[in-house]
C-alpha cells in the first residue's frame, strides 16, 4: 500500500506522461546519459500486505523489460568506466545508461545477472564489505521485521516515547514511518544500539536480514570475472558517512577497497555513498573520495547526467529504478529528466 507522497508522486508523473509535457521539454532536460540505481530484483513480486522495504525491490521481468525499453529509446548501455569516459572526452553524441547495484544482494547474481548476459548488458555492483562478510546489521530490514510481527509497538528514541498501533497493514505502515526516520537521523552507535534494544524486546534476529539475503563473496568473485561486470565499494558497514568524522570516512573506503581488491584481484575504482542522500554525503565526502583516488562516485541525489558533470565525477546523480514506480511509462519521463529538472527549478548540477 503506498505512503500518500508516493501515490501523489505517481500522479505527478503520470501527468507529465499522459500530457505530454514531459517530452515537451525533455531536448532541455534529458542531458547526454543516465546512471540507474538497483537493489534488489526478484524471481516474482514479494506477495505481503506490508512491505516498506518494497521500494528497493523490482522484479526479473521489470528489469528485462526496461533494458529493452532504454535500448529502444536510443541508449547505449555503458559500463561506469565507459561513463568516466565519455564524459571527460566529451564524448556524447549518443546518449548512455549505467545500471548499477548498491550493498550486495544475493539476487544480483541469480535474478539480474541472467538477464544482463541476456541483452550483452554491462553492469556495476557497489558491495559493502559487512555484506558478505555477514556483519551488517541491515536496521531498515530488522525493523520491518518487528512491525510485521507486532500489533503494538512500544519505542524510545533519542529521548522520544513511542506508542503505536501495528494491527492493520495501514497502521503497520504509518508504525513504520514514525519509527524508521528518527532511526536514520540517529549517529550510528545510537542507532545500532536502539535497534538492538527493539529487536531483543520483540525477539527479532538482528542477523537474519544478513544471512537471508547478502551475496557471498564466491559469488561476487564469479560476477567479477565476468566482463560484463564491475565491482565497485560501498564500504564496510553502510553508515552515512556525514555523521563520521573525515579518518573514519576515510578508514570504511580504504578499508572496503583493499577487502574487495584482495578478494576479486584487483584494486576497485568506483565508489558509492552509503544512502547517497545531501544529508548523508556532500562536499566534505566528495572531495575526500576524489583525493583517495577513486575514478568517480555516484550519489542517489535524482537526476540525469549533464556534461557538466565530468567537473564533479565524485557526485554522479542516478535515477532510482524503485520497486513502487514499475511502470515503462515511468521510466520514460525519468529519461526526460523532467521531474528532477522541476525538482531544482532547472539547475542542472546537484553537488554541493
Amino acid at each position: 500500500m503506498p505512503a500518500l507522497k508516493t501515490r501523489l508522486l505517481q500522479t505527478a508523473l503520470d501527468a507529465m506522461h499522459f500530457s505530454g509535457a514531459s517530452r515537451m521539454v525533455a531536448p532541455w532536460t534529458r542531458g547526454v546519459g543516465v546512471i540507474f540505481t538497483l537493489h534488489h530484483v526478484r524471481a516474482e513480486p514479494v506477495p505481503n500486505a506490508f512491505a516498506p522495504n518494497g521500494i528497493l525491490d523490482i522484479t526479473r521481468a521489470f528489469l528485462d523489460s526496461v533494458i529493452q525499453r532504454v535500448r529502444a529509446r536510443g541508449y547505449e548501455i555503458v559500463s561506469l568506466d565507459e561513463v568516466v569516459r565519455r564524459l571527460r572526452e566529451h564524448d556524447t553524441a549518443r546518449r548512455f545508461a549505467c545500471f548499477t547495484f548498491d550493498d550486495g544482494y544475493a539476487d544480483v547474481a541469480t535474478q539480474a545477472l541472467p538477464v544482463f548476459e541476456k541483452y550483452d548488458a554491462p553492469f556495476a555492483l557497489y558491495v559493502t564489505t559487512g555484506h558478505p562478510d555477514g556483519e551488517t546489521i541491515m536496521w531498515w530490514s530488522v525493523l520491518e521485521d518487528i512491525v510485521r510481527g507486532n500489533e503494538l509497538i512500544d519505542a524510545e528514541i533519542n529521548g522520544s516515547r513511542m506508542h503505536l498501533a501495528a494491527h492493520t497493514p495501514a497502521e503497520k505502515y504509518r508504525a513504520f514511518e514514525s519509527l524508521y526516520w528518527p532511526l536514520r537521523a540517529l549517529p550510528h552507535t545510537e542507532q545500532y544500539a536502539t535497534i538492538r534494544k527493539l529487536a531483543e524486546t520483540y525477539r527479532v534476529d538482528i542477523r537474519a536480514p544478513v544471512r537471508a539475503s547478502a551475496i557471498s563473496w564466491d559469488a561476487i568473485g564469479t560476477l567479477a570475472a565476468s566482463p560484463l561486470v564491475t565491482i565497485g565499494v560501498h564500504t564496510v558497514n553502510h553508515y552515512a558517512l556525514s555523521k563520521l568524522p573525515l579518518a573514519a570516512v576515510s578508514d570504511e573506503a580504504q578499508r572496503a577497497r583493499r577487502l574487495i581488491g584482495a578478494r576479486i584481484g584487483r584494486d576497485p575504482l568506483h565508489f558509492c555513498y552509503p544512502y547517497g542522500d545531501p544529508a548523508s554525503a556532500a562536499r566534505r565526502e566528495f572531495d575526500l573520495i576524489r583525493e583517495l583516488g577513486f575514478v568517480s562516485a555516484t550519489t542517489t541525489r535524482k537526476g540525469v547526467l549533464f556534461a557538466e558533470h565530468a567537473r564533479h565525477l565524485h557526485a554522479l546523480p542516478r535515477v532510482s529504478l524503485n520497486g513502487d514506480f514499475q511502470r515503462l511509462r515511468y521510466l520514460d519521463v525519468f529519461l526526460t529528466g523532467a521531474p528532477f529538472a522541476l525538482a531544482r527549478r532547472f539547475r542542472r548540477l546537484d553537488v554541493n
